[in-house]
């Protein structure tokens, strides 16, 4: 089951990060892709932040919480440490592919969305050692380990 809410939401980025109008299909939900043959590469470069465009700011903040999702799903919560690597190569694969569909594909939004695959990374390690603890303590017979803590 993970592995297939895993492609499906590899596909839903894919639609999200590839259709022509990002506006067209939230507010239509109208997916259209355009086929460019010839990309400009250079558009991989372009560093047109727009820090006062609150729609910018959301999209930026949208890539990270998908690849988020992403990692958390593809490493079945941080059980297999390579799917962490294989959403950072999809986020480029996907930045990559942008330029093949009229859209800007950009170098910092694989950064950003590495950085939400980061966060994924730690929060497992994070998730999992305090989990690990509070087991460890268990199995000791120190069921009261969470009011020792306080």
């Amino acid at each position: 089951m993970r592995i297939v809410l895993t492609i499906i939401w590899a596909l839903a980025l894919f639609i999200f990060t590839c259709s022509v109008n990002f506006n067209l299909l939230i507010q239509h939900h109208i997916i259209d892709f355009q086929l460019n043959p010839n990309p400009d590469w250079s558009e991989l470069l372009r560093l047109d932040f727009q820090w006062a465009s609150h729609d910018w700011i959301l999209r930026k903040i949208g890539h990270l919480i998908g690849f988020f999702i992403l990692a958390l799903l593809a490493s079945n919560f941080g059980k297999y440490k390579s799917a962490f690597y294989l959403s950072i190569i999809y986020a480029a694969l996907t930045e990559i592919l942008q330029l093949f569909f009229f859209r800007g594909g950009r170098i910092y939004d694989v950064i950003n969305d590495s950085f939400g695959v980061l966060l994924a990374y730690l929060f497992c390690l994070i998730l999992f050692s305090t989990s690990s603890r509070h087991k460890r303590n268990f199995k000791r017979g120190n069921t009261s380990y969470a009011y020792q803590e306080k």
